[in-house]
């Protein structure tokens, strides 16, 4: 092959790797996100402050809550099970950076080969050692001809197109993904600790509450039984008293059973076997003073774990999307070797043993672009797949806080009423008692009046319980409890 014709090809070939490149698909750019609303309804104050800026000790404002999280935070397994992903995505994410850098390995090798006569080598080596242009610390041995190699070897790709870059920051939106994701997953321990913690108060003031109704019921036991022995009272009345206490008792007995449970569910979530659970015998949560203070719709999007770990999928799909697109274009890389290279031990380090070489290529697809489109088309369907699940997250967090509020405003004006109802009720029983040593009354009109008494008791506080949880729900919802 003459010199002319090598210069017509090495042109052609280079033309020929930069068509292979010219029908690729159009650049990938980012879509615009719609913005939520500016406020949470018509009914709702617009607020620059969110409660969710507050760490838990602010707004639960309870020691004994504080250290209780604490020490779920520092033992739950499910957030040290975080922890050890979050090292898998800083190690990812390492990984993809140093594929921008040069890789420089250092090479050692020795061998020693037997080379028959009727082989190309071998006639090569006996051949050589005829030759009068060689001297004698040149001449090979035939009969077992060695070879030392030292030297470094080194590549690099060039990212031209931005392949690399877009992995890379493909890997960097995923960990931060995942850095959120255990943002989200600290926030349901803290408020999971928290309702289950006021859960606990709710119910030993059930249980307190069913102490008192059944002294109550064993004294109005007591009066019905002195009633009977002067004849102003049947077995029935009797009977019908130890039925209720006996009722009451099962209660009672069921919701110590719902304490123990709550309890051990704390445990399990503090990792431990055994121990009690310190805990105060009322519901407070600081945060009923800042139930005004829910912000701006748009603070989700700074606030809230679980948009947050949507928005940095959505990046991440945007810069596979661009790699995938990239592929397209031809790979660009350089790779070169040096080091010491000789048959003769003797001469190894000799300056004549010195070897280098220095190579670039490039290398475009031709006959794997139906591989590359396919890769290209998954990529801008996850892509928007990621842009609908970021919507999705948006408009669920809206939804979220719209109700939690809603439900909020309706639980104050449920406790008022309820308030009343059990304050009428109160003196209900005490006037049903009364009227009925005073023989106004029949027992069945006592026995209604504290079923009716101890159901408003309960119920009242229910509606405290579900109170607190909704506070809880809200401050999760706007993008509290993991700071």
């Amino acid at each position: 092959m003459n010199k002319r014709t090598i210069t017509t090809i090495l042109p052609a070939a280079f033309l020929l790797l930069l068509l292979a490149g010219c029908t690729i698909p159009q650049k990938v750019s980012r879509k615009e996100i719609p913005a939520p609303p500016v406020s949470y309804g018509a009914d709702s104050k617009t607020d620059t402050f969110s409660v969710a800026a507050l760490s838990y000790k602010e707004y639960f404002s309870d020691s004994l809550l504080a250290k209780l999280i604490a020490e779920v935070l520092s033992n739950n397994f499910d957030n040290k099970i975080a922890t050890e992903r979050l090292r898998i995505g800083e190690a990812l994410l390492q990984m993809r950076k140093g594929a921008l850098l040069p890789s420089l390995n250092i090479r050692a090798e020795a061998t020693g080969t037997r080379y028959g006569r009727h082989t190309i080598e071998g006639v090569g080596n006996f051949d050589t050692n005829l030759s009068p242009n060689i001297d004698k610390s040149q001449q090979v041995n035939t009969r077992i001809t060695p070879n030392y190699w030292l030297g470094l070897d080194a590549s690099w790709e060039i990212d031209m197109w931005g392949k690399l870059k877009q992995m890379k920051k493909a890997a960097r939106e995923r960990f931060l993904a995942t850095t959120h994701g255990r943002d989200l997953l600290r926030s349901a321990i803290v408020t999971q600790t928290a309702m289950l913690y006021y859960e606990l108060i709710a119910l030993d003031r059930e249980a307190d509450m069913l102490h008192e109704n059944i002294n109550l019921q064993k004294e109005a036991l007591e009066m019905v039984r002195v009633q009977k022995e002067v004849g102003r009272a049947t077995e029935l009345a009797v009977q019908q008293f130890e039925a209720q206490l006996a009722n009451t008792e099962v209660v009672l007995i069921d919701v110590q059973q719902q304490i123990v449970a709550a309890e051990n569910q704390l445990l399990l979530l503090c990792g431990k076997y055994e121990g009690a659970i310190e805990r105060r015998n009322v519901i407070t949560i600081n945060g009923t003073g800042y139930l005004a203070r829910h912000g701006q719709p748009a603070q989700l999007l700074q606030y809230r774990p679980d948009v947050l770990t949507a928005f940095r999928e959505l990046e991440a799909s945007l810069a596979d999307s661009r790699a995938a697109r990239a592929a397209f274009f031809p790979t660009v890389a350089l790779s070169a070797y040096g080091g010491y290279n000789s048959f003769n031990a003797g001469y190894f380090f000799n300056p004549t043993s010195a070897v280098f070489q220095l190579l670039g290529n490039i290398v475009a697809p031709v006959f794997q672009r139906h591989e590359i489109r396919a890769n290209f088309k998954i990529a801008t369907a996850s892509q928007e797949m990621a842009f609908l699940e970021y919507q999705k997250s948006v408009l669920n967090a809206y939804q979220e806080v719209k109700t939690v509020l809603s439900y909020l405003g309706k639980t104050e004006n449920m406790l008022v009423l309820k308030s009343k109802e059990v304050t009428a009720l109160t003196k209900g029983v005490d006037a049903s008692n009364d009227l009925y040593v005073a023989g106004y009354a029949n027992y069945l009109e006592i026995i209604s009046a504290q079923k009716s008494k101890l159901a408003a008791d309960m119920d009242f506080i229910k509606l405290q319980r579900n109170q607190a949880h909704a506070l809880i729900q809200l401050y999760k919802a706007l993008g509290g409890a993991w700071q």
